[in-house]
């Protein structure tokens, strides 16, 4: 039985309308991941069901993932996320198209699947858009997990109060999520090392720290900063 579970690249772990704006979206978790920074974490993508990720991002229509993220492209055309859609993101959409990823699966193949993992809530996408349900019971039988969104303002983000990072773009950004209770996971310009606030720690230089063996980011640990990176950072110029 559990050789059938590993042999499965992913999973469909949730269809439904988006809290943000009703539009269709999907939750998918694959499995297996050889991304430096956060090692082989469960990543779990969520997307648009019914456009690929560039044409909704082309459309606007991305709002129902990530809603009103500043990192998401302007009206000049400049996009600060770091997440590199040509690569990875096309990549699970294809293959969810293509009917790779599992649609049904019971409780004790998801267990088993998530048993001694971490799970990297939102590898695209904003995970509060994920039922709170479906995450809280993953993340019980997980090792451990990361999360970070930017709907931490909106009523229904409250729920993962303490189980996502607040995901803030400045000082003031980071003061309210504190005063709200969050804890604050926090973009600055390249060069910029605030204060009282622990840096990522695979981001040092020479470190080997990754997500999968670091707590900082579960959401009631610590207030943590990254310093922009990947193609949108020179868009990160004056968030501090």
């Amino acid at each position: 039985m559990a050789s059938s579970f590993t042999r499965q690249r992913g999973y469909v772990l949730h269809r439904g309308p988006s809290p943000i704006d009703g539009k269709p979206i999907v939750v998918i978790a694959v499995v297996k991941s050889a991304n430096r920074k956060t090692g082989n974490m469960i990543q779990v993508f969520i997307l648009c069901d019914d456009l690929s990720p560039l044409l909704a991002i082309d459309l606007g229509h991305d709002a129902s993932i990530c809603g009103d993220c500043p990192h998401r492209k302007q009206a000049d055309g400049s996009r600060s996320c770091y997440v590199n859609i040509g690569q990875s993101v096309m990549s699970v959409w294809k293959a969810y198209k293509a009917g790779r990823y599992k649609e049904l699966w019971t409780n004790e193949e998801l267990e088993h699947v998530v048993s001694g993992r971490g799970i990297r809530w939102g590898a695209y996408g904003d995970p509060a858009c994920i039922p709170h349900k479906l995450v809280n019971w993953l993340n019980k039988h997980a090792d451990n997990h990361t999360g970070y969104t930017h709907q931490w303002r909106e009523q229904f983000a409250s729920p993962f109060k303490g189980v996502f990072m607040a995901s803030c773009d400045g000082f003031t950004d980071y003061c309210d999520a504190m005063v709200s209770g969050w804890k604050s996971f926090t973009v600055t310009p390249k060069g910029y090392k605030p204060s009282g606030i622990k840096q990522c720690p695979a981001t040092v230089v020479d470190s080997k720290a990754q997500c999968v063996t670091c707590s900082l980011c579960s959401g009631d640990k610590a207030n943590v900063y990254v310093e922009a990176h990947g193609s949108g950072a020179k868009y990160v110029t004056n968030l501090a």
